[in-house]
């Protein structure tokens, strides 16, 4: 496969089971949309699915899944604040997008395949359908939606300049630390996963790892650890680094090789206070 994982399965496998989570859930929100066009309680859900694949998309480098959810989040997030919403034709572009990332995802069970070259042209006509329904030029053409997201627009135009100076958001942290179990097993791995890839796609330079409490570990959890350096330094996006590891966990990072892509120091070994 293009993306250049070799051996490295788990995190291909947890992007596919991430894809068949998400894509239920977009396709049945989807379809509810269509029956019901006024009822946007699901919009958040629909979000932050399309949100969850890109990220878990980027982390395994599969760069054509991650395009499509992405134009697919800022729909949803356009719909969220008023100003697009979706008409049947709209809604058959989504489902569409859903239905060529579940493709994308079952290519990957081939470690030769170039996902770049068999994906180019389909993602690229559905990213051009995606940005149109974004746009409000949807396979409807649909020159009312810019009029009936009108009225509320002036709303949040109006109150910005008031609210926004005194309400300023501090600035993102500079590092996400994330605690992992006394025990790294498949299911603590699930868990520290979604925290990495929420990690990752946020503003933070820096990414810590803190493993003063974990003794044990299984092979997804020593397959998850040897693959996250290696695909942060891809992404070229956050740093690593241990907060904290136990003796037991050093002791594994060293007969492993994992001490040196980790930069844990050789020598006699103290858990971090």
């Amino acid at each position: 496969m293009s993306s250049g994982f070799g051996p490295d399965d788990t995190l291909i496998d947890m992007f596919r089971a991430e894809v068949e989570a998400h894509s239920e859930v977009l396709s049945t929100a989807l379809l509810a949309l269509e029956r019901a066009p006024g009822d946007t309680s699901r919009l958040d859900e629909m979000m932050r699915a399309a949100h969850s694949i890109k990220g878990a998309a980027r982390v395994v480098d599969v760069d054509p899944a991650a395009r499509v959810a992405h134009v697919m989040e800022d729909c949803f997030v356009e719909a969220q604040k008023g100003t697009l919403s979706f008409s049947p034709g709209d809604i058959d572009v989504l489902l569409r997008g859903v239905d060529l990332l579940g493709k994308i995802s079952n290519a990957t069970r081939d470690p030769n395949a170039d996902l770049e070259l068999a994906f180019s042209g389909p993602v690229q006509a559905q990213v051009v359908e995606l940005r149109a329904v974004l746009s409000g030029t949807g396979p409807s053409g649909r020159g009312a939606v810019a009029v009936e997201s009108a009225a509320p627009a002036p709303s949040p135009l109006a109150v910005a300049p008031q609210s926004e100076p005194a309400t300023a958001s501090p600035p993102p942290p500079s590092v996400t630390t994330i605690a992992f179990p006394d025990i790294l097993d498949s299911a603590a791995v699930e868990r520290i996963r979604g925290q990495f890839l929420a990690a990752i796609d946020s503003p933070c330079a820096t990414i810590q790892f803190d493993l003063r409490a974990t003794r044990d570990l299984d092979v997804q959890g020593l397959a998850f650890l040897a693959a996250v350096p290696r695909h942060l330094a891809r992404l070229g996006r956050s740093s690593l680094e241990l907060a904290g590891v136990s003796v037991e966990m050093a002791t594994v990072f060293r007969v492993t090789g994992l001490d040196q892509p980790f930069g844990l120091r050789r020598g006699p070994m103290r858990e971090a206070e």
